[in-house]
């Protein structure tokens, strides 16, 4: 290195170049020098660390959504067998199901094949248990979820947790509207046949009086065929 490098070195690190420059002095020069570049490569590594960290940590979260979608979806279908729902509705190519209950009534009666007035009966008995306590429903859909997607609950990010209870609110009350939609659906198509024999139901009062009658004869016929309460 030439005296004038040397000078130009020194005037760059804001030394007086009106003096020589010391061995010292261009070491301490070259260690500024080192320190700052190690500072450039330092901030870039944890920058890559970051954002290599956050990059996981997003794959990890999109993963384990992937599983409790799934194991969701198991979860709900094996409520819906567990409800008889599977034994009376019928599901669409574009994944709808739809309830015809003139197919099941005949003659102002029920008139269920033996293995879906099995499966209606027990399935009605068993909704009605289960959301006669609806936090502890929900705790059986989360631990039953969990336990399909093979995750434990610490595995699980707040956030996580948070959509997994947000989820199973929503699918827990799709499933009550889908059987009480079918004992709903059975007891108005019941209501035609109480209405085409007025004389069963007793003197009323005036037409409301005559239409919760009605409504409540026809509620009457379906709990007797189900041994349970309808869902609200």
């Amino acid at each position: 290195m030439t005296a004038a490098d040397r000078k130009a070195l020194y005037r760059l690190a804001g030394g007086d170049v009106s003096r020589r420059a010391t061995t010292d002095d261009l070491q301490g020069l070259l260690l500024q020098v080192v320190f700052a570049l190690l500072m450039i490569f330092m901030i870039a590594y944890f920058i890559f660390v970051a954002a290599t960290k956050k990059e996981r940590e997003e794959q990890v979260l999109d993963l384990n959504r992937q599983k409790l979608v799934l194991a969701l979806e198991k979860t709900a279908e094996d409520h819906r067998v567990k409800y008889g729902l599977n034994a009376l509705m019928t599901q669409g190519t574009d994944g709808s199901r739809t309830f015809d209950a003139d197919a099941h009534v005949r003659g102002g009666r029920l008139a269920l094949a033996p293995a879906a007035k099995v499966a209606f009966s027990a399935g009605s008995a068993a909704a009605a248990k289960d959301y006669a306590d609806t936090v502890a429903l929900a705790a059986a859909w989360r631990a039953e979820t969990l336990a399909s997607a093979g995750l434990g609950e610490d595995a699980l990010s707040a956030d996580e947790i948070r959509w997994l209870d947000g989820e199973i609110v929503e699918r827990m009350e799709t499933m009550r509207l889908d059987a009480r939609g079918v004992q709903r659906a059975l007891a108005v198509r019941l209501q035609r046949g109480i209405i085409s024999r007025p004389e069963s139901l007793g003197d009323a009062p005036d037409a409301g009086a005559l239409a919760d009658r009605i409504k409540s004869r026809s509620l009457e016929l379906i709990i007797k065929e189900i041994g349970a309460e309808v869902l609200p």
